[in-house]
């Protein structure tokens, strides 16, 4: 397995991605994708199944590349209030621990900072029911 490595939000692809801030008043408040603080970002599937995610910092299959090697559960920014939408909470300024392939995803257990990635999740919740 390659060893983990942090990366930058890869702004470029996103941007070519269909997403929305789950909260876009908040969001804008806090810098956008200059944001240190911990921002829900609601993706889309296309016709194909795809969509962003932050842990490839690219587009993947979300069917194939996440969901059925149970990636959510090892990564820590799924908000799993909504468990029909797709939505991961993170912090856009920050670097996270990214992937390259599907089969470093399947070898992998958990990632390093799937804590901090949680702690961003809670955080984002505590602040929505206030």
């Amino acid at each position: 397995m390659n060893i983990l490595k942090k990366t930058d939000l890869d702004l470029e692809r996103l941007s070519s991605t269909s997403w929305k801030w789950l909260n876009s008043e908040e969001a804008e408040v806090s810098g956008g994708e200059n944001s240190r603080q911990p921002q829900a970002m609601y993706f889309f599937t296309d016709e194909k199944n795809r969509s962003f995610c932050r842990r490839y910092n690219r587009e993947v299959n979300f069917k194939r590349d996440v969901e059925d090697i149970g990636l959510c559960d090892k990564c820590g920014m799924r908000f799993r209030t909504y468990r029909a939408a797709q939505i991961c909470v993170f912090a856009p300024a920050e670097a996270y621990y990214t992937i390259d392939t599907r089969d470093e995803a399947k070898e992998i257990e958990e990632f390093p900072d799937k804590d901090f990635a949680e702690r961003g999740v809670s955080d984002f919740e505590s602040k929505s029911w206030q």
